[in-house]
């Protein structure tokens, strides 16, 4: 499996598309969409140059199914590397955001994709960059959705269709100021404290933790 050190030279002035299924739960519509010829030529045309797949348990299938290797003269090569899990997955959230004043890398813009997990939509609103947030329909309850809805109306986040996704990724979305979280206090809404209060809503009388490892068990 690739490691970061190894790709740390590469990533200093490339742009970066991180997509993440979380840790146990399987999400292989989504690993088949990322992975298709149309996605794949949408993030050529947007100068993507590195797509990082966190798999979970379907790094099998992503081995199957990565494209091949972009030859050394291709204007628009794409490096594709994939991996099931790592404890230090914020490392690699970061380099989907803009590098900052205090690194030497030049870094653009990119964007992270992930399943709609509460655990994973606060760690990808940590950085500054695109986030859509595709819900796994194959989860009981279809918490996933509410969640996306709810942080879609708020503006911190696109909701990924399923089959749509290379529509949805444009130039106009990945140009759009990230929002700032955690958000000031809003008397007025629904949910003044975001994505805490959607979660507290939709599932009282259990912490984070027992939500997520109800989640695991189901797709087991």
């Amino acid at each position: 499996m690739p490691d970061l050190s190894a790709y740390d030279e590469e990533f200093r002035i490339y742009k970066c598309v991180l997509v993440t299924v979380g840790a146990s739960a399987s999400f292989k519509p989504l690993l088949e969409e990322v992975l298709s010829d149309a996605f794949i030529a949408k993030l050529k045309s947007l100068q993507f140059t590195n797509l990082i797949i966190q798999c979970g348990p379907d790094f099998n299938y992503f081995e199957s199914a990565k494209p091949p290797r972009d030859p050394d003269d291709d204007p628009r090569k794409l490096n594709v590397i994939g991996f099931p899990y790592k404890q230090d997955l914020q490392r690699w959230f970061a380099l989907a955001a803009p590098s900052t004043t205090r690194e030497t890398a030049k870094r653009a813009k990119g964007v992270i994709i992930t399943h709609a997990g509460s655990g994973s939509i606060l760690d990808a609103l940590d950085y500054n960059t695109t986030i859509i947030a595709v819900p796994n329909p194959a989860l009981m309850g279809n918490h996933q959705s509410e969640i996306a809805d709810e942080m879609e109306k708020q503006g911190f986040l696109t909701q990924g269709k399923l089959g749509s996704l290379a529509d949805q990724l444009t130039e106009e979305l990945l140009e759009a100021p990230a929002k700032q979280w955690p958000p000031d206090p809003e008397p007025d809404s629904a949910w003044p404290g975001g994505l805490w209060d959607v979660i507290d809503a939709l599932m009282p009388r259990q912490t984070l933790d027992e939500a997520q490892k109800n989640a695991a068990c189901v797709c087991m």
